[in-house]
């Protein structure tokens, strides 16, 4: 089995997410299929109907209602859902809660804090894949369900309690007691590389073209791939991350309308206008004094 090699932080443009995904079978829609791959966010899974088997590295388990598992970063794994799920008019549903953590947001913290040394010691754990059981798994589920309403603050406190709970708790096993080892066969994501290209070069034109090439695909493939993985036309992806660049820089920034238009890679400003009307029914002007006159 080849193994995808990609990242989730692009994708969700958030150090930390967390998720409720209700689907006829398990999928990540970030990969718009059951994929074996890994990457380098810490995800916490908890099965909250269903059934399959469950691939952590080379250790090859079945899974149920009220499975938890903690997996470090680049671990490969998957989760499938029994063959029942997949048949035409099976009326099993399967509902999970993850949580997507950028390892990064601990760095300075775990460097220079010795109260997180218990976290430290869980993350290098974890490559070894953690399943949670027992009472740990009862109060860790009910935050991970109320954690997905959350924002800003409560979100964050949440997910620091979970990761203390895991590092205290007698409640858990390894998946395997070996380090997970990455597989040989690996694929890069070539998505990712799109993303990348995308904010990268954000302030400037973008052709279907040139993110065709970066993709290494002829275009018409590249427009079925990228439909696909994101369920959205290429066109239309590039107005979001280019409207959502665009509310962030009024936000942030005193400047002209026009400045801002240029630096989303919009050389008329009357149709950046136009374009962001359509995006937001208000116009940036409109749009930059609703922030202000929330924000004073």
């Amino acid at each position: 089995m080849r193994l995808l090699q990609t990242e989730i932080t692009p994708f969700i443009n958030n150090s930390l997410h967390v998720e409720l995904r209700d689907q006829a079978y398990l999928f990540s829609p970030l990969h718009g299929r059951p994929c074996y791959h890994s990457h380098p966010e810490l995800e916490l899974v908890f099965i909250i109907e269903g059934y399959g088997k469950r691939i952590i590295g080379n250790k090859v388990t079945q899974y149920e209602t009220g499975d938890m598992v903690f997996i470090g970063p680049d671990v490969p794994h998957l989760w499938l859902s029994d063959p029942v799920f997949y048949k035409k008019d099976s009326t099993l549903r399967s509902r999970v809660i993850v949580m997507y953590i950028n390892p990064k947001i601990f760095e300075p913290m775990l460097a220079s804090v010795t109260e997180f040394d218990g976290l430290k010691e869980m993350f290098q754990q974890a490559t070894k894949g953690i399943n949670i059981f027992g009472d740990t798994r009862t109060i860790i589920s009910e935050k991970l369900i109320a954690l997905a309403s959350k924002t800003g603050f409560e979100k964050a406190n949440g997910l620091l309690e979970i990761m203390h709970l895991i590092s205290i708790s007698q409640d858990r096993n390894f998946i395997d007691n070996k380090e997970l080892n990455a597989p040989t066969g690996l694929n890069s994501d070539r998505l990712i590389d799109v993303i990348k290209f995308i904010k990268d070069n954000i302030h400037e034109p973008i052709s279907l073209k040139q993110v065709a090439e970066v993709a290494c695909m002829a275009t018409p493939s590249f427009c079925r791939f990228f439909k696909n993985r994101t369920k959205m036309r290429f066109s239309q992806y590039l107005v979001d991350m280019r409207m959502t660049h665009a509310c962030k820089l009024l936000i942030e920034l005193d400047k002209p309308i026009s400045e801002i238009a240029y630096m989303c890679g919009y050389t008329s400003n009357s149709h950046f206008c136009k374009v962001f009307k359509d995006y937001t029914c208000q116009s940036p002007y409109q749009y930059k004094c609703s922030i202000h006159k929330s924000a004073s």
